[in-house]
């Protein structure tokens, strides 16, 4: 019960990774609030981690749009009274070669997958500082490290700057005991890599140390591990969660 007691958001809750993450922090005791563009999605959620004798807040959210990012966190403090993890899970990719990279498509990635998570984190921030504790996990992405094949700019770019947002909010706020982390997750079989060709697939995975194919659930323990308390000595840190297909 590495969470016990503890209030974590996990946004892009309805599926793939986050609804891993979501499980699993259930499962180590944490209160948590599920925020999803998905209202139905979410509300099965928490109803299926209610059965586990977890609390859980369904939070239907765009994270794009300040007014509902702000409201949201009001929502979950007002709910649960404080805020002790931030995982910035939700983003999308639109992978096209740079000629074929709209304007609209590079705009919609970055807003998603950069902006959203400055906005969620810069709107819980003071609830964390408040308290004088907190922990933010920001889920970047191998292709951010490496760009490597089949990823297109606009993901690349867009998980990159999560990296570095990363590094420059772990010097902000760690006076006020609030560690900021990424994860760096490499080619993980979800609902969303699963919509490419088998041949990109294998692509992502070359190199690959050992033969275990990524899963949800490898990151999710990564995530549990950032926001407990064992990780108390490490922040501005990014975990290659990837099974040596990268290795720093």
């Amino acid at each position: 019960m590495e969470l016990e007691g503890k209030v974590v958001i996990v946004t892009g809750a309805g599926n793939g990774l986050g609804l891993a993450i979501a499980r699993r922090c259930a499962q180590e005791g944490a209160g948590v609030a599920l925020w999803d563009m998905n209202a139905e999605s979410i509300e099965k959620l928490s109803r299926e981690l209610g059965v586990a004798d977890a609390r859980a807040l369904p939070v239907k959210v765009d994270v794009t749009r300040e007014d509902e990012v702000r409201a949201a966190v009001q929502t979950t403090v007002d709910h649960f009274g404080r805020i002790d993890v931030l995982v910035n899970n939700a983003g999308i990719s639109r992978h096209k070669p740079l000629e074929e990279t709209t304007l609209e498509l590079w705009d919609l990635v970055i807003k998603v997958n950069l902006t959203g998570p400055f906005l969620c984190c810069r709107e819980v921030a003071p609830v964390m500082k408040k308290q004088q504790y907190g922990k933010i996990v920001n889920i970047a992405s191998l292709g951010g490290r490496t760009g490597r094949p089949g990823v297109g700019v606009n993901y690349a770019a867009s998980k990159g700057g999560i990296i570095a947002m990363t590094k420059c909010l772990a010097k902000e706020l760690g006076p006020n005991n609030i560690y900021v982390n990424s994860i760096c997750p490499g080619t993980i079989y979800t609902e969303q890599t699963g919509q490419y060709p088998k041949e990109v697939f294998e692509s992502w995975i070359a190199g690959r140390a050992v033969p275990k194919h990524g899963m949800p659930e490898d990151v999710a323990d990564a995530v549990i591990f950032l926001a407990s308390s064992r990780s108390d000595w490490i922040t501005g840190v990014t975990l290659d969660v990837n099974g040596g297909i990268f290795m720093a």
